[in-house]
């Protein structure tokens, strides 16, 4: 067989299974819900339940944004905290929940 056709295979079957990993198999799902469900109890734990995390599903990037009123200390340090949290790779805050500079 020629080798052009066998990686075209191979990359055809990969997508393939990754499409239905995330999307009929839903295990794109489960890791943002059990994400999520990790990062309100963090909140909770550390009675920050003024803010909000989520993981980013659109596309699936494994960002986890966190909202809300907190001051530079705290927002360092919810960071520090939610890029442990099992499945998020990278963790941003909304750009609405940071305070404007004085014009």
């Amino acid at each position: 067989m020629n080798r052009g056709v066998i990686f075209c295979a191979g990359v055809f079957a990969t997508l393939a299974v990754a499409a239905l990993w995330h999307g009929p198999l839903g295990a794109g799902d489960r890791l943002a819900a059990r994400a999520d469900k990790i990062a309100l109890a963090t909140l909770v734990k550390y009675e920050r339940p003024m803010n909000g995390a989520k993981l980013e599903r659109s596309p699936m990037s494994r960002r986890m944004i966190l909202s809300g009123p907190a001051d530079d200390f705290q927002r360092d340090e919810l960071v520090r905290i939610m890029v442990q949290v099992p499945g998020v790779n990278e963790v941003r805050w909304d750009p609405a929940s940071l305070p404007q500079e004085a014009r």
